[in-house]
């Protein structure tokens, strides 16, 4: 008998191995063993196990044998195989390495079973009254998914205890996952007293020692609780029924840096569907794809917020038309009070769309800004390398030329604009000359390690009176006189060539407005005032504005109403990187059949490509359904790939050039 087996290696491959007499009736799929690989052991699962005469040997010269099984019963209680040949093909990753993501922490040896610990006297977690609803269905123990929207100044660690007390009686499991590890030791306190002794912690800086640990809690049973990054969604439990995913609509749940990629929020929801169990996705501002299963039924909707508007005032939200003060960095009003709040002991928070500096074109006379009727987002002035000047979608690629007159009011001159953090930062020191500015983006945090934390704390211990940033400032920034926060250039993430534009900058201007306090102003400058995100601000209504944005997404077929699967080549020649496209192109030609909405935009260019020697495009292909995705993503990955082009082929992007 042969076992084929797969090892947690960069192949899209498996191995047959010869199965010892002793282990042919203990083999099974979803066994780990150990075998020899190349010139060293390697701890490999188990596929299938199956007669020589049923194998293709033809590309083995010979065939090893198993040293030994690591197990007589499988780790997880799901099909783990099943989970990661999904993982396979929704993400592109070599089934191996999706396989080693569930695998690849556990000990080669199984530590001894040892007795639970004795439950200790739990405290009774006080329950907000809007979660009664949510307690009561978990209680019932039925299988589902939910999503949670938490109340724009909700405390996690009041929410979560309640949640996991009523779902995890008997031997029953939770896992908590965080988009931070920084948050887990507030949620640690706050689920500890509930479950005494029983609360897992896993995250990428455990020592081994502590890892090790951790992941044995939660394949005995010992932790009740397990709070983890986004890793923890492959740990194996005893009897896992509540999965929670706090923050999901955070972008750090996608795993993109290296191999296998998933996403947390999706893994999550067929691991717990696999089981039988329970998921909650919570989050303040939910993903537009959330906020979309929530309206198909695929998720049941719990609004954990106060039934009556909270006494007391909010702090104020003024969308300043730029149209109205061309060729200010800072409008009049934010100006105006910018020298109020500093001058009265108060901070500001500045973000600007970008480091550095930025353009775009507006008519001088009206403000006037081209938009592509294709898509819709905000047109870019680029040049040629001629020096003519075009106007470009980053989203579908669509060049139009520069207008010689605005369509609106005829005027002949046109400007561009936009400040990025050195230009604002620039403005600001003019206008207030004896302020303390900190400045807080990417070009900081590629900087001296030393001196991002010295800006960062300078503001939030209330040392700087001004933070110039961009959106990353928002994250767990702490600022004890936070009076102002304002947006230079919000355009820059609406016109943006992401499709999430609209959702991010509604959920920035949220965190933002949220840092304020009561008597605190929120500006936003904008040439586009018409914008529908600004009209859903006055009262940082969320669900009025993802309903819109759910509208919106179904109009140009974006998700949740497709899967996107996006290629990028790149290439010295030009020919061949047309060849290279051509051939992707052919074996999508299945695409478009009768009642299959899917289709391809592109190819769109990168920015001043046409300056460089290098070339580079990419196409979006929007499948109307995830099997037609996994297709295309398999199709695309197997191309035959010509000399000289690099493929970048990947399923759910969330960069765009």
């Amino acid at each position: 008998m042969l076992a084929e087996i797969s090892f947690p290696i960069p192949l899209r491959r498996t191995f047959y191995y010869h199965l010892p007499e002793e282990m042919e009736l203990k083999a099974a799929p979803g066994l780990r063993v150990l075998a020899p690989l190349s010139k060293r052991e390697a701890v490999g699962m188990i596929i299938r196990v199956l007669p020589e005469k049923d194998a293709d040997l033809t590309k083995f010269k010979e065939l090893k044998t198993i040293t030994r099984l690591l197990e007589e019963e499988p780790l997880f209680p799901e099909d783990a195989l099943a989970l990661a040949k999904w993982m396979s093909g929704r993400w592109g990753s070599p089934s191996g390495l999706c396989l080693g993501a569930f695998y690849s922490h556990a000990p080669k040896d199984l530590p001894a079973p040892e007795p639970l610990p004795q439950p200790g006297l739990a405290a009774r977690p006080a329950e907000p009254p809007e979660l009664k609803k949510l307690t009561e269905t978990l209680s019932a123990g039925k299988p589902g998914a939910y999503l949670l929207r938490l109340a724009p100044l909700e405390r996690r660690e009041l929410v979560y205890p309640a949640v996991f007390a009523s779902a995890l009686g008997g031997g029953a499991q939770g896992l908590l996952l965080v988009p931070d590890l920084t948050f887990i030791p507030a949620l640690a306190a706050a689920l500890e007293p509930v479950f005494p002794g029983r609360v897992g912690i896993w995250h990428a800086r455990l020592t081994p020692k502590k890892r090790s640990e951790a992941w044995a809690g939660a394949f005995s049973g010992k932790s009740k609780v397990v709070i983890a990054t986004r890793s923890g969604v492959f740990l194996p439990f005893k009897e896992l029924r509540l999965g929670l995913l706090d923050g999901e609509h955070e972008e750090v749940y996608r795993q993109e840096e290296a191999e296998p990629f998933y996403h947390a929020r999706e893994v999550l929801l067929k691991r717990i569907k696999a089981l039988g169990g329970q998921a909650v996705l919570a989050s303040p501002c939910p993903s537009i794809e959330a906020w979309g299963g929530a309206a198909s039924g695929e998720l049941v909707r719990f609004d954990a917020v106060p039934s009556k508007t909270p006494d007391g005032p909010a702090p104020g939200v003024r969308v300043l038309d730029m149209a109205g003060y061309p060729g200010d960095i800072l409008a009049r009003p934010l100006a105006d009070s910018l020298r109020r709040v500093v001058a009265a002991g108060g901070q500001a928070l500045i973000i600007a769309g970008r480091k550095g500096y930025a353009s775009r074109l507006f008519c001088a006379n009206c403000g006037w800004m081209k938009r592509c009727q294709a898509c819709g987002p905000g047109m870019t002035l680029l040049k040629t390398a001629d020096g003519v000047q075009q106007l470009v979608c980053r989203r579908c690629g669509k060049k139009e030329p520069k207008p010689v007159t605005c369509p609106k009011c005829a005027g002949k001159v046109f400007r561009d604009y936009g400040a990025g953090t050195q230009k604002t930062q620039e403005a600001i020191s003019k206008l207030l000359p004896a302020a303390r500015i900190a400045r807080f983006d990417g070009d900081v945090l590629r900087g001296s390690l030393k001196t991002m934390r010295a800006e960062l704390e300078s503001f939030s211990k209330g040392e700087a009176d001004v933070l110039v940033g961009t959106r990353i400032a928002l994250r767990e920034l702490g600022a004890p006189r936070l009076e102002l926060a304002a947006f230079i250039d919000a355009d820059s993430d609406l016109s943006s060539a992401d499709f999430r534009a609209s959702e991010k900058a509604f959920r920035s201007f949220y965190g933002a407005w949220r840092l304020l306090g009561a008597k605190g102003e929120l500006f936003i400058q904008t040439r586009e005032a018409e914008h529908y995100v600004f009209s859903r601000l006055a009262e940082m209504d969320y669900p009025s504005f993802a309903d819109g944005e759910l509208a919106a997404r179904r109009d140009f077929l974006y998700p949740p109403f497709c899967h996107i699967v996006k290629a990028r080549f790149a290439s010295f020649d030009r020919g061949a990187l047309d060849a290279a496209a051509a051939d992707f192109l052919k074996a999508l030609s299945f695409l478009g059949g009768p009642g299959d909405e899917s289709e391809i935009l592109g190819p769109v260019t990168t920015p001043g490509e046409e300056k460089r020697r290098f070339h580079s495009e990419y196409y979006l292909v929007k499948a109307s359904s995830e099997k037609a995705a996994m297709l295309c993503l398999e199709k695309g990955l197997t191309l035959p790939q010509r000399p000289g082009v690099k493929y970048f082929i990947e399923a759910d992007p969330h960069g765009f050039h």
